[in-house]
């Protein structure tokens, strides 16, 4: 069955790839427009780090990048939200592994929220931009993004194998 907000998500996607432009391969986030408003601050969760008694051969495993997209660049009141890869796709199914969310979110009165196994909730601030970015470790299951004042018509589901 396909979601009815298909539309939504579309230009959500639109969005995002306006936001990525020709991305290189550095991790600045993308910023057209300068906000009013200082964005809130995240602390990014902890790394792991290797013991002292055992040290690590491997290198770290970067986190792949995810974007959680509120509004859209011409209206960031816009009833959008969708989780988008690098490739500014949106995302119905990832594989279980960390991943670098970073918030787009433009919006007043919307937010950014993903909930799911593990306990696994972050989320962006209602009244307030935020563009941080957090890292986060999924599990196998369903998780959900939503807008928590609109979530009866700005949610989705993603599905981590």
């Amino acid at each position: 069955m396909r979601h009815p907000c298909g539309v939504v998500i579309a230009l959500a996607s639109a969005v995002a790839l306006a936001l990525a432009g020709c991305a290189s391969g550095t991790a600045e986030p993308a910023a057209e427009t300068p906000s009013a408003e200082a964005p809130s601050a995240s602390s990014p969760a902890p790394s792991p780090e290797a013991s002292p008694a055992e040290p690590s051969s491997e290198a770290p495993e970067e986190a792949t990048p995810l974007t959680g997209v509120v509004g859209t660049d011409d209206d960031p009141e816009a009833y959008v939200i969708a989780l988008l890869d690098a490739s500014g796709a949106p995302v119905e199914s990832l594989p279980a592994g960390t991943y670098a969310l970073t918030f787009a979110d433009r919006s007043r009165m919307h937010n950014f929220r993903l909930r799911g196994p593990g306990g696994i909730d972050v989320a962006t601030d209602v009244a307030g931009s935020d563009e941080s970015t957090v890292e986060v470790t999924l599990e196998p299951g369903t998780y959900e993004i939503v807008c928590d004042p609109h979530s009866g018509t700005m949610r989705a589901e993603i599905e981590v194998t």
